[in-house]
């Protein structure tokens, strides 16, 4: 897993094809809102999958590991805006609260083209170099948080049959990560196929059986080594790896430094 990136830009636009790479796991001091304006993907937020069609608001607190995969689709262009405490009024404070309870924001279609406009509005007045800009961003920012906490609704869930069972997979693997998963298991505990599971599985998130097992259980280390003074031995054990080298490896591999490191960065 990839560490903390610093970030020098309020705003950004980005068209996405299938040639480009997908993103690594990252987390950063500022929050994050991101709006698809065309196509789908799939956001990794922790350990938890979701996939986001064209309309959808993502909000990801500061802190937070995640990451896009656009491996599902071939298209996809998104508008992100991050912004720090500095941005931030005790009076809308609370605001920030509402929009975690959810990492995935759905409005009515009937607010989607003024909730877009205002993040144009946002990314025209960015590229501008005129009197009053930060403070004129920061009422545009606060108007956009305002509004996703007053039209944000809470969607009908309409998973097909055929895609729950991967969710299913997904959340088992939540739920147990800390015992001996394979692929075969698997297999047997929900019926299926081992390829036809692996293809699925991948066809859906965008990530494969093994990977994403791996991925949970980096992103519960990681939160042991932040939160205990368990020893590097009992997070490998309590996280699924037997032996404490090989999660040493896994870990530096995913992360870029060892589990100690990560410990004492303070990360």
């Amino acid at each position: 897993m990839d560490c903390k990136l610093n970030r020098d830009q309020l705003f950004s636009r980005r068209r996405h094809t299938r040639k480009q790479d997908t993103s690594t796991v990252h987390y950063h001091n500022e929050y994050e809102l991101y709006y698809l304006l065309d196509g789908k993907t799939t956001y990794f937020i922790e350990d938890k999958i979701y996939s986001i069609e064209k309309g959808n608001f993502v909000f990801i607190p500061k802190g937070i590991p995640h990451r896009t995969d656009q491996l599902s689709s071939r298209y996809n262009e998104r508008l992100l805006l991050n912004f720090g405490e500095e941005m931030i009024y005790e009076k809308t404070r609370p605001l920030l609260a509402l929009l975690s309870e959810t990492s995935v924001i759905h409005i009515p279609d009937a607010h989607i083209p003024e909730l877009e406009a205002l993040f144009l509005k946002i990314e025209s007045e960015y590229h501008e170099n005129a009197p009053g800009k930060e403070a004129l961003l920061e009422v545009y920012i606060h108007e956009l948080l305002i509004l996703l906490c007053r039209y944000r609704i809470q969607p009908e869930l309409s998973i097909p049959k055929a895609d729950q069972m991967v969710y299913d997979v997904s959340e088992y693997i939540r739920q147990n990560y800390a015992q001996d998963i394979t692929l075969a298991q698997l297999s047997n505990q929900f019926w299926m196929n081992e390829s036809h599971l692996s293809r699925k599985f991948k066809q859906v998130t965008g990530i494969g059986v093994n990977q994403y097992i791996t991925y949970v259980r980096i992103s519960n280390a990681e939160r042991l080594l932040r939160q205990t003074n368990l020893s590097v031995t009992e997070i490998a054990g309590k996280c699924g790896f037997n032996d404490s080298g090989y999660f040493s490896a896994v870990f530096k591999k995913h992360n870029g430094e060892t589990p100690l490191s990560f410990r004492k960065l303070g990360k």
